[in-house]
């Protein structure tokens, strides 16, 4: 539920300042009454205005716009949806009494508020979205829908959304946070990922995740914080200890902007990898809704950038899972150790130490926080800046790309370094709409840094997992190649359990391998995709006449069929 606090005085733009309520009911400075046929006017709870109607685009989830004081004095508008009047009130009452808003203590005065809830129709009209991001040429967050639209947008929904308040100034933030990031990588890519968040609808980039991996008090969860503070306070930072479906709903809740998660360590490793899927592919679960209905199932844009003392590889080794490489696209490890002897840090900024510096960063973060996004934002979300913007979005992450990718790159090489780009040009754009502070290329710099160490990381986890491919498959055809595969040559060869065929041909051995055995046991525990690769690059998989891995043989006593052709090389 959405409380969308304020504190001004006036009523929110195109709608009217009080509208009449109900013959039944009165409100004036003192309450809400109920007035019935005979006797007192019943007091029911402190000035609640019903402002106006509230519905989706699709003309559902209706609600109703509320306004009241709390016992400071100060203002609170909640677009309240309509379906917390089903039942019991206790869940309204309860978000109610949560906001500050006084009410009777009495039955009575419980069963008479839904009533004077549900009879009040004010003429306004205002139109609410389920979760946070772009709608039409406008940005909604859960406090203010940033741009211009001809109607009233606003936030509304039945669970708590992210605290993206604010404190300080934008000129606090820079000067006592921001600043502090430079000199330092992987703060200054934390920070870029905040900007880029919402420009991945902008030019249809793809979502996914960075995860900054290393030792303990390293500085990681300073990084996230100093991230989150673009957008709020520190606990705008969340923790993957939860369920998939847990996470799913926080996604949503988080669509176009920055999803934080640390300690990946507290997740199910066996749930690890599922998550990192749903996280980057933007879309939960079709679920049974109420009546045998199907309900629409969540969807999201967003980064999300992650931490812990593992890599999302080595997590799921510990729940019996080898990673996919789909998965090592959709949350890219960056390792946390910038290389400069302290850590995730590269310059303390006159700090003694590491731990320090980390101190320093994450007061600050709490002190000044949530301006940022905002500042940046009310420029993107200008009508005559969006197309100006694309094309600057699109020339930094393809000078990015130019100067950085590799030309023989394979593709998941090149989404890599399209998030690093995108990133790149998030901080960038936010710089030149003198958010940051920073000098400019200080934003694109850092990335590259970046960039380059997950660039070198790769390499030397390549020639580690092509060894264990070759290792592995050796191995295999070393100790069962005589047991399991028949002899082709064989008059009668014995086939009861056998993996396929051999054959010598020019003094070595050929596997004729049936493809669940090739999938199964031979690269069991392997990306077989991988695998797949590294066998046919090194020459001991034959490919077939279309380059496909597979051939089509006539296998004895089985007529043609598909198999995988494997010669060892010494």
């Amino acid at each position: 539920m959405n409380p969308n606090p304020s504190h001004d005085n006036e009523a929110a733009p195109g709608i009217s300042a009080h509208p009449q309520p109900s013959a039944l009911f009165s409100v004036d400075e003192h309450g809400v009454f109920f007035q019935p046929e005979a006797g007192d006017p019943f007091r029911i709870c402190a000035p609640l205005h019903v402002k106006a109607l509230v519905r989706d685009a699709a003309s559902e989830n209706w609600g109703r716009l509320l306004e009241f004081r709390d016992a400071d004095g100060h203002l609170h508008r909640w677009s309240m949806p309509m379906s917390l009047l089903k039942g019991g009130s206790d869940a309204l009452r309860g978000e109610l009494l949560r906001l500050g808003l006084e009410i009777a203590p009495s039955a009575r005065a419980h069963r008479l508020l839904v009533e004077y809830l549900m009879r009040i129709q004010p003429s306004d009209r205002a139109r609410c979205v389920q979760h946070t991001g772009w709608y039409r040429n406008a940005f909604v967050l859960p406090q203010d829908t940033l741009g211009t639209l001809d109607e009233i947008v606003l936030y509304q929904t039945h669970h708590p959304t992210p605290a993206y308040t604010q404190a300080g100034s934008l000129e606090d933030w820079q000067q006592h946070v921001a600043c502090l990031c430079i000199g330092n990588s992987r703060l200054i890519l934390a920070v870029s990922a905040a900007f880029a968040a919402p420009l991945i609808h902008l030019i249809g980039a793809e979502s996914g995740g960075l995860h900054f991996v290393g030792a303990s008090s390293s500085g990681k969860t300073t990084a996230l914080r100093v991230a989150a503070s673009v957008y709020g306070p520190r606990d705008t930072v969340c923790h993957w200890r939860a369920t998939v479906n847990g996470l799913e709903a926080v996604a949503s809740l988080h669509s176009d902007t920055l999803l934080i998660l640390d300690e990946l360590a507290q997740i199910d490793p066996k749930e690890a990898g599922e998550v990192a899927y749903l996280l980057a592919n933007g879309r939960g679960k079709t679920r049974a809704g109420p009546a045998g209905k199907t309900r629409l199932s969540q969807d999201w844009r967003l980064l999300f950038l992650s931490a812990g003392e593992v890599s999302l590889a080595q997590h799921l080794r510990a729940g019996g899972k080898t990673i996919k490489q789909g998965q090592s696209v959709r949350l890219i490890d960056v390792p946390a150790d910038a290389g400069a002897g302290t850590g995730l840090f590269e310059n303390l900024h006159g700090c003694a130490s590491g731990a320090a510096f980390s101190q320093r960063l994450q007061a600050n973060a709490c002190r000044y926080y949530g301006t940022a996004i905002r500042a940046f934002l009310a420029t993107l979300t200008q009508p005559s800046d969006q197309p100006t913007a694309r094309e600057q979005i699109k020339a930094l992450t393809q000078a990015f790309l130019d100067e950085h990718l590799p030309q023989d790159a394979e593709g998941s090489i090149h989404r890599v370094c399209e998030r690093f780009a995108l990133i790149a040009a998030g901080g960038e754009l936010a710089s030149r709409y003198s958010v940051t502070g920073w000098p400019e290329q200080v934003a694109y710099r850092a990335a590259a840094s970046c960039w380059q160490a997950w660039w070198t990381q790769q390499q030397n986890t390549e020639t580690g997992a092509h060894a264990q491919i070759l290792t592995q498959v050796r191995r295999f055809f070393e100790q069962k190649g005589e047991r399991k595969f028949a002899d082709w040559e064989a008059d009668n060869p014995k086939m009861e359990h056998a993996a396929g065929f051999r054959r010598t041909e020019n003094g070595q051995c050929l596997y004729y391998v049936l493809p669940s055995v090739f999938k199964q046991e031979v690269c069991a525990g392997l990306d077989v995709r991988l695998a797949t690769q590294v066998l046919l690059d090194v020459g001991w998989l034959h490919p077939g006449p279309h380059e496909e891995p597979y051939r089509r043989e006539r296998l004895p006593g089985w007529g043609r069929c598909r198999c995988y052709v494997v010669r060892l090389e010494p």
